[in-house]
């Protein structure tokens, strides 16, 4: 089986994880007026990924990865606790903890592993989406850089895709500034070989937009 193969599987839109509901708060920048055009949105979702959850989720990703060789499930619950209590918002928690536990059943289901019962028991039970693919993906021997790159890579064009459809970008420019974020991706993906007290974050506003997406009314996405 090819390792790029199945990456590719688990971040391509096939792959139903439900991040299409999710803006991460940027429905929130829109409506105030902060993010309205593309230059705008691409130095907003360069903050989140530096600033902010890209680099936190890498930095758990790459914990979860190593937690799968040793075969200890109760500090991979632990992980996991600990990056949903990260989420500064409950729209974000529930963004982070729907993905994950989504993610991991569909792995249980088209891309099986003996060990996964062992190190996760409990199919159905909440995992936060870094933990989750940190965990598959060391069990089934992804590199960690290039795990880390694909996860930041979909997670910065999940949130070029929200702006597409909140008419902020176009599909055309939405390609163009993906390629012009590629740098930072590939930097942001490299935390995910620090330790875990390299933690931290410091995107305010986007923490903000989050809190203030949960009053919105006619909401297109969940956050």
């Amino acid at each position: 089986m090819s390792l790029e193969f199945q990456r590719q599987a688990w971040f391509s839109p096939a792959f139903p994880v439900g991040g299409f509901a999710y803006s991460h708060g940027i429905e929130a920048a829109a409506e105030e007026g902060i993010v309205t055009n593309g230059a705008a949105l691409a130095g907003w979702i360069g903050d989140i990924l530096s600033l902010g959850t890209g680099r936190n989720d890498a930095i758990l990703l790459g914990e979860a990865w190593r937690l799968s060789a040793d075969g200890d499930a109760s500090a991979l619950h632990e992980l996991s606790d600990l990056a949903l209590a990260l989420s500064q918002a409950a729209e974000r928690r529930l963004e982070s903890a729907q993905q994950g536990t989504s993610f991991l059943a569909l792995v249980r289901r088209a891309w099986p592993h003996e060990r996964l019962a062992m190190l996760w028991p409990q199919e159905g039970r909440e995992i936060a989406f870094p933990v989750a693919v940190g965990l598959a993906g060391g069990l089934h021997g992804q590199p960690l850089d290039a795990l880390a790159a694909s996860y930041v890579q979909a997670f910065a064009g999940n949130l070029l895709a929200s702006g597409i459809r909140l008419a902020i970008i176009g599909q055309g420019e939405a390609q163009q500034r993906l390629a012009e974020l590629q740098p930072l991706v590939l930097e942001v993906a490299r935390a995910s070989l620090l330790p875990l007290s390299a933690l931290g974050g410091s995107a305010l506003m986007a923490d903000l937009m989050a809190l203030r997406h949960e009053t919105l009314d006619g909401r297109l996405f969940r956050s």
